[in-house]
């Protein structure tokens, strides 16, 4: 395999296409709208063949608010063929959150080699690089060793324990008005946890949703100027949470590409948090 050395978490168009023909990479879509994959795509891509958020599903079949499984993991990556001796880069058509959300899972697992695509889909397009609607069908089977999951992830239990604590910081990535209760989202509860501060994860990212432009990362000093600003110490551990753990997993990507050492994920975030009565909760709104 020829695969690139000291991949980045973060690569570039440029970088991808640079890259596009190496043995050593494989390139997976994981598309919000699913069925865009038979439209087009990037060449030598694989869709991810479940949900966008990689959830977990209970005997009825329904999607909880917790990482999928070891097995439903080792299931997908024997799916897709990831293999450990290649560098998985995966994309969306949402700037990014998605892709994170697949790469947190599979460094949860002990899968290292995945990168996302800055800039996703669009990003791609406005590059104006080759796409195709020819469908790649991947070699069922995977070498990785799944594990039981390393402490990248943090569950409420132990979230509880942990907390107070002055050498956790906890980071709210959502929206504003999430954040300060005035918008409840699907929960019973509105409003945030003791201690959080607040930073939405598109303030990381250029433009806005309204000019129509691919969104980047921003520069990573200026990144680094925001989270200071928020007041986000490298030496405590910074713990991400949002909604469904999925923008916190894009923030968490923005931590480890900072050189942030100390960085876990609430993986049930709000929709856990703020649906039971034994939690406490900060609003501002009441």
């Amino acid at each position: 395999m020829s695969k690139p050395e000291a991949v980045d978490p973060l690569v570039s168009p440029a970088w991808l296409y640079k890259n596009l023909d190496s043995s050593g990479i494989q390139i997976i879509e994981n598309a919000w709208v699913p069925e865009s994959y038979s439209r087009a795509h990037i060449p030598g891509a694989i869709p991810v063949p479940c949900h966008p958020h990689l959830k977990r599903f209970d005997t009825a079949g329904k999607k909880t608010r917790h990482v999928m499984t070891a097995g439903e993991f080792s299931k997908l990556c024997h799916d897709l063929g990831l293999q450990s001796d290649r560098q998985c880069v995966v994309y969306d058509d949402y700037n990014g959150i998605l892709a994170a959300r697949f790469r947190a899972l599979c460094r949860y697992y002990g899968f290292d080699n995945v990168s996302v695509l800055d800039g996703g889909w669009y990003g791609w397009l406005a590059a104006d690089h080759p796409i195709t609607a020819e469908v790649t069908t991947p070699t069922p089977g995977s070498d990785l060793v799944t594990t039981a999951g390393n402490e990248l992830f943090i569950g409420l239990k132990e979230l509880q324990r942990l907390l107070p604590d002055e050498q956790i910081q906890l980071w709210d990535t959502r929206r504003p008005e999430e954040f300060n209760g005035t918008e409840k989202t699907e929960n019973l509860r509105g409003g945030h946890l003791p201690g959080a501060v607040n930073l939405s994860w598109t303030e990381l990212l250029t433009g806005d949703e309204t000019d129509g432009a691919p969104r980047f990362v921003k520069p990573l000093p200026e990144v680094a100027r925001q989270l200071a600003d928020l007041g986000l110490q490298p030496d405590c551990t910074i713990i991400t949470y949002c909604q469904s753990g999925i923008r916190a997993a894009f923030c968490l990507l923005i931590l480890e590409r900072l050189g942030y050492t100390h960085h876990r994920l609430y993986d049930g975030s709000m929709g856990e948090w703020c649906n039971r009565t034994d939690t406490p909760l900060i609003n501002p709104a009441i």
